[in-house]
């Protein structure tokens, strides 16, 4: 048995994703049931380059090697161009800012805990993804010592 095959659980890859869409939906559920003000040029100002940083990141990635689940494919090759020069996930951020300035132009106790899991998930989520990651593509390593995993610069 691989070191690949003992972290990697087809129960575990799948239930982190249908977590993550899960709060994306309860997410969107509570922010279309309780508008309390329209969106304004601020907020669209942080929704917009998230969405651009998500199609930039998936344009990047091609459909060919993208996945939705955090399992590598057979015969992966590590993209290290585009938004993955700076940060490993960038699909993750553009998802954390894009619901960001909605939370806080809607600030509720409920849309709070629910970005605070969903953040969580994610965290967990690309933690799991590295470790196989670093099993099946031998330079995943040397890439992570020169990227940021999720924020440019900082982390």
């Amino acid at each position: 048995m691989t070191p690949y095959t003992q972290l990697h659980h087809p129960l575990i890859s799948f239930g982190l994703v249908a977590l993550q869409f899960g709060l994306i939906t309860l997410l969107s559920y509570l922010l279309i049931s309780q508008p309390k003000n329209p969106l304004n040029l601020n907020d669209l100002l942080w929704v917009i380059p998230a969405i651009l940083l998500g199609l930039w990141a998936v344009k990047t990635m091609k459909l060919g090697q993208f996945n939705i689940v955090p399992d590598p494919k057979q015969n992966s090759t590590l993209i290290t161009s585009g938004p993955y020069q700076y940060i490993r996930h960038p699909m993750y951020l553009s998802i954390l800012l894009f619901f960001l300035p909605l939370i806080i132009h809607q600030p509720s106790i409920a849309l709070l805990v629910t970005y605070s899991v969903l953040t969580l998930t994610l965290l967990i989520k690309l933690h799991y993804e590295e470790h196989l990651l670093i099993q099946t593509l031998n330079s995943y390593s040397h890439y992570q010592t020169h990227t940021k995993k999720l924020i440019p610069f900082l982390y």
